[in-house]
């Protein structure tokens, strides 16, 4: 038995060798919160490693949260590489029955790659570059959108790092704009609406 403390918790496991390295067999998966986050037995919360699944009230985000449960839940999942981030969340690569949870997830376009994935990289980067180049899931035009779908509502909300801005169509880089529904950014008709969700005019704007 191994026991390895992460986040000022101790993750109680059982060592496996494989060719990619030590694995580490945690307790049975009790929960799944949503496409990248889920609770092992001993309520300890794991994230997918360089992974971003749409929150669950977000474009795709019940769909990437129903298959990540199918995936894992009440399965023992192999947890390889665990890490504590900033924000004391445990990350890691995940496995189940010799599969890597992060990249099925990927691939499916139920969560994007974050540029971040260890031994992992290659692998999540070339999945993502499928998912996007086959317009799956959140790159869907369900999610990732270019052109209002209502012409009535054409105001682009956009979200770059935590700074919420909304474009009009005279605004600079309306055009090049992508409004990607699966990060929570959306369309409105009015500025007063787009106002009140929190999104303020761009800079570029008239």
């Amino acid at each position: 038995m191994v026991r390895r403390r992460v986040a000022g918790l101790v993750l109680a496991s059982v060592a496996v060798a494989g060719a990619a390295g030590m694995y580490l067999t945690g307790d049975k998966v009790a929960s799944v919160t949503d496409g990248d986050t889920f609770r092992i037995e001993n309520k300890q919360p794991i994230r997918l490693y360089g992974v971003d699944a749409p929150e669950v009230e977000n474009c795709m985000g019940p769909e990437a949260k129903r298959r990540l449960t199918a995936l894992i839940l009440s399965k023992r999942v192999m947890i390889r590489q665990p890490y504590t981030d900033p924000w004391r969340r445990v990350m890691a690569l995940v496995y189940v029955d010799g599969k890597l949870v992060n990249e099925i997830m990927v691939r499916e376009g139920l969560a994007e790659y974050s540029g971040l994935g260890r031994d992992e990289a290659a692998r999540m980067g070339a999945a993502n570059s499928e998912a996007r180049a086959n317009k799956r899931g959140i790159f869907s035009e369900r999610c990732y959108q270019k052109d209002p779908p209502d012409l009535k509502c054409p105001i682009k909300g956009n979200i770059t790092l935590n700074v919420k801005t909304y474009y009009l169509p005279d605004c600079g880089h309306y055009s090049e704009t992508i409004v990607e529904k699966y990060q929570g950014e959306a369309w409105f008709c009015n500025e007063s609406s787009a106002e009140k969700a929190g999104f303020q005019k761009a800079k570029e704007c008239p």
